[in-house]
């Protein structure tokens, strides 16, 4: 209560991510003022408050969830150069990586077969990877660019990718070569003077696709080459935040009049007709 009293007088404080657990009865909420709140859903209006954590010094810039030795952990990182891990239960710290020289900006946390790490990448391009101990950062790459930098991983897990804008205002987006640090593919038709990070998301195993210069951009994961666009009718941000649901058939764009537009393909618009909702949805409907 004392933290929303004071976002409401202070509207320089922002949500900086929202993230749900795997298993979906969780998800977390980072702001731009030290805190993280977990809450819990049981379904429909059902929500709950969880657990809240005071993470970092400052800007809680992304969290993600994680299973570190088979338990459920909140791993954030923020404005203070640190990446920390919390027990989702007791909201108890378990673990503290730091090393970076500029604040985090992003995570990516991932496992392969027995082993758990994550990625993390700073303001100033840089890239390091932790296991869950205390000895340190296991690499140090650089980030295309040396821009601020989102990693993810295809449905799979077996594909890297990451997209990002330096201060510049040049984009990159890029799949890596993981175990050497080195860039296998960079994909073309991002533009050279974006005013903020750009954003990206993949359709599972087959597409990737980008918020920039007023569009939505798509690209086939095996091909460089831009795909191709949509502005969605109009009045998108220049660089929108977009995300597919689990499916990915419907795609959520974010508009400058601070409202969400929903894409969809064939399918897409087949589950919306089959909603209670879709009257509402289909109102805000383009087709890509």
């Amino acid at each position: 209560m004392a933290l929303q009293a004071s976002l409401a007088n202070d509207y320089t404080t922002s949500i900086n991510r929202v993230t749900w657990s795997p298993d979906g009865f969780l998800f977390g909420v980072a702001y731009s003022k030290c805190m993280v709140h977990i809450y819990s859903y049981y379904g429909g209006d059902d929500i709950r408050n969880h657990l809240e954590l005071e993470a970092h010094v400052g800007s809680v810039n992304d969290l993600a969830f994680s299973y570190p030795n088979k338990w459920l952990c909140v791993v954030t990182c923020g404005e203070d150069k640190s990446i920390k891990v919390w027990n989702v239960v007791t909201g108890a710290k378990q673990y503290c990586f730091e090393g970076h020289e500029a604040p985090v900006y992003s995570m990516c946390p991932h496992h392969k077969e027995s082993i758990q790490y994550i990625f993390s990448i700073a303001t100033d391009g840089k890239i390091k990877a932790w296991l869950y101990d205390n000895m340190g950062s296991r690499v140090d790459y650089d980030a295309p660019g040396h821009s601020s930098t989102v990693m993810s991983y295809n449905a799979d897990g077996d594909r890297l990718f990451s997209c990002g804008t330096n201060k510049e205002g040049e984009s990159y987006l890029v799949e890596w070569v993981e175990t050497e640090g080195a860039i296998k593919r960079t994909y073309h038709g991002l533009g050279k003077s974006s005013t903020g990070v750009v954003q990206f998301d993949i359709i599972k195993n087959r597409f990737l696709a980008a918020g920039d210069e007023f569009m939505v951009k798509f690209w086939d994961m095996n091909n460089d080459s831009l795909l191709t666009s949509t502005n969605a009718d109009g009045g998108l941000l220049a660089s929108p935040c977009i995300r597919f649901n689990k499916e990915g058939v419907l795609l959520a764009v974010s508009t400058s009049d601070n409202s969400i537009k929903i894409l969809a393909n064939s399918f897409g618009i087949e589950l919306l007709r089959t909603t209670k909702k879709h009257i509402l949805l289909e109102s805000l409907l383009g087709v890509f």
